[in-house]
């Protein structure tokens, strides 16, 4: 039996980890341990030797001629991060986005697109905290254009998280974790064999988190259970079964402190625009349970086969009281009122790929080549309304008195039964070819392209609180969208300079958001992003310190603006992001540790024919970024 204290910043934390080994299988008896995907570290520091998630093979990061960086369980363990966007900002050049409702994050100065995160490869949109940390092995970022391998995909990169998957040997982690806030959290981990012979393992995490805030009205309470087994029936097929459920309640949003002239006004940190009920009556709940099933089977020796699919059902009331951040008159006094009342919001996405990959020689050189092909569909249905309570009191900041709409609200929720306010929906199906050719003892090639088929549709009409359509909106009809699409290439050479310190160059190319339909119902070019680097990664003494750096120019075109005179979209230019990044992670002495990353990021409007905001920033990217973790 094992006990640990650990000491975190602001942060006490007390836990009990306990561990107990099977008996020894009999000698004969095959033991197939199943690792969908492999990330190899050191428990004793924060080095992570290879991931398949970039390139979807077995390279390690040293071999692989693009930017990525992975954040081990051992890290998110130690700085306790709750959710999987605090881990991934550990990484340099990932910053928070400006909107962070869903799970958003600004990747190399490109937002990373409504709630769209990765999960083992594959797509969940539309989400909140899409992965309980306590189901997390490690986060994968990748930067840059990925669209090659992963289809629509905003130019910055994404966030992949890999999951924990059950384990040979039987144990059982009991943590307890008490904080400031009320700030409870409850994690049970148990994961050991299901069979004699080793085939069958299982898996079984939960996790339940609860806290208050030192905003006022701002309360979470959070509970998610997660299952695994693992089945190698034979040799050559090993199978991975993973259900999550998810229950969480929380209030809905707060917008900070309002700004009078140039400076932020003189309140306390805990005050809030969320009035009282937006806990007690109409809190902010979600209900999720995802699917997931991958297959991998050896075809040949050289050759092997993975599937994998993904279905997430989610159906979440969004509900909150809060006075709108738009209306503060400046002074003193927020003048709107507002409410949110979505009730049965229903998410539904799903995912499948399949990849062939094995190796062959062919121009005296070694290739190891992948074909493959993915299909992802995401669908939003949202009912209720949203709109300003008529009648309601202003909210004077300074003497703020938050009145009780519980009967208004209740009113509303009756009326709101049949309106459908959006509807949604996008398919996307690619098929993509890779090669990674061993050129010579030093020099590699890693080049392949993709080919999508991507179709959006969506409501013609909002269905806002209008009396022309109230409460009769169903949210149809539904304009589809002409089909997009789009070639994305993807190329990087690299050159072993030692056997630990290699270089890179790659060039990329990304396939985005659909842009719609202008004023003349003409489809508008879909986003495209486009990316040159050069990078240096190496490996220091025995391997327990690893070092990368990067310098990158990426573009991101066709990005769109509401006409003022149509209320249509319009193409209005181009931006770019360039700079530099340095991460390093592992072992300084064997005593101390260290995680850190810095970034360089100049992001500026850099075609703008309407506006003149040519030079401009970026909104919310921080020129200059940059993080540093020593145990």
């Amino acid at each position: 039996m094992n006990f640990r204290t650990l000491l975190i910043p602001s942060f006490a934390v007390f836990a009990t980890a306990v561990s107990a080994t099977a008996d020894a299988p009999p000698a004969n008896a095959e033991v197939v341990t199943l690792e969908p995907f492999q990330v190899k570290g050191d428990r004793e520091s924060y080095v992570v030797s290879g991931a398949t998630t970039p390139a979807k093979l077995d390279l390690a990061a040293l071999d692989t001629p693009m930017a990525i960086q992975l954040v081990p369980r051992e890290l998110l363990a130690d700085r306790a991060e709750r959710t999987v966007l605090e881990g991934a900002r550990n990484v340099s050049g990932v910053q928070a986005a400006t909107y962070q409702f869903y799970d958003q994050l600004m990747i190399r100065g490109f937002d990373s697109d409504y709630g769209s995160i990765y999960r083992n490869g594959l797509q969940l949109r539309g989400t909140n905290e899409a992965v309980n940390t306590a189901f997390v092995d490690a986060i994968e970022v990748v930067k840059g254009p990925a669209s090659m391998l992963y289809g629509r995909i905003q130019p910055g990169g994404f966030v992949n998280v890999v999951t924990k998957t059950p384990k040979p040997e039987a144990a059982l982690d009991i943590e307890q974790s008490v904080g400031r806030w009320n700030a409870w959290r409850t994690t049970v981990d148990a994961t050991g064999p299901l069979s004699t012979d080793g085939r069958l393992l299982y898996r079984v995490i939960g996790d339940w988190d609860k806290a208050d805030s030192w905003i006022d009205n701002a309360h979470r309470d959070n509970k998610a259970v997660g299952a695994a087994l693992a089945w190698a029936p034979t040799r050559s097929l090993a199978l991975d079964l993973q259900v999550e459920d998810y229950h969480s309640k929380t209030t809905w949003l707060d917008a900070g402190i309002p700004v009078i002239g140039d400076r932020p006004a003189a309140l306390p940190r805990n005050f809030t625009i969320l009035f009282p009920q937006a806990w007690s009556e109409y809190p902010y709940r979600v209900d999720r349970t995802l699917v997931s099933l991958q297959a991998k089977a050896s075809v040949t020796k050289n050759w092997k086969v993975v599937g994998r699919f993904l279905y997430m059902h989610t159906r979440e009331d969004q509900q909150g009281v809060y006075a709108d951040p738009f209306s503060f008159d400046g002074v003193d006094t927020y003048t709107d009122i507002r409410f949110t009342h979505n009730p049965d919001w229903i998410r539904s996405t799903w995912g499948a790929n399949v990849d062939l990959d094995g190796k062959i020689s062919l121009g005296g050189m070694t290739h190891e080549v992948l074909f493959g092909a993915d299909w992802s569909k995401f669908t939003d249905d949202t009912p209720g309304s949203t709109g300003a309570i008529a009648g309601a009191t202003p909210l004077n900041v300074f003497h703020p008195a938050y009145a009780d709409y519980s009967a208004t609200l209740a009113a509303l929720a009756q009326q709101d039964a049949t309106n459908v306010l959006w509807r949604d929906w996008s398919k996307d199906f690619g098929v993509y070819f890779q090669d990674h050719a061993i050129l010579t003892e030093r020099w590699s090639l890693l080049w392949g392209g993709r080919y999508d088929w991507a179709t959006d549709a969506y409501s013609e009409t909002y269905g806002a609180r209008d009396a022309s359509t109230y409460p009769y909106n169903t949210g149809r009809p539904m304009a589809v969208q002409p089909q997009d699409t789009a070639f994305s290439p993807r190329a990087g050479l690299l050159f072993k300079w030692r056997p630990n310190v290699s270089l890179y160059a790659s060039y990329s190319k990304s396939f985005g958001t659909s842009n719609g339909r202008d004023n003349l119902g003409h489809a508008l070019k879909p986003q495209i992003g486009e990316q040159y680097e050069l990078g240096a990664k190496a490996s220091l003494p025995g391997g327990r310190l690893t070092a990368t750096a990067s310098l990158y120019r990426l573009t991101k075109t066709n990005i769109t603006e509401y006409d003022p005179a149509s209320n249509f979209p319009r193409t209005v230019g181009e931006a770019r992001s360039e700079g530099v990044e340095f991460d390093v992670a592992g072992k300084i002495t064997t005593a101390l540790s260290v995680f850190a990353g810095y970034a360089y990021d100049d992001a500026v409007v850099s075609k703008d024919p309407y506006n003149g905001n040519r030079g401009h920033a970026l909104g919310g990217v921080a020129k200059h970024s940059g993080n540093l973790w020593l145990k």
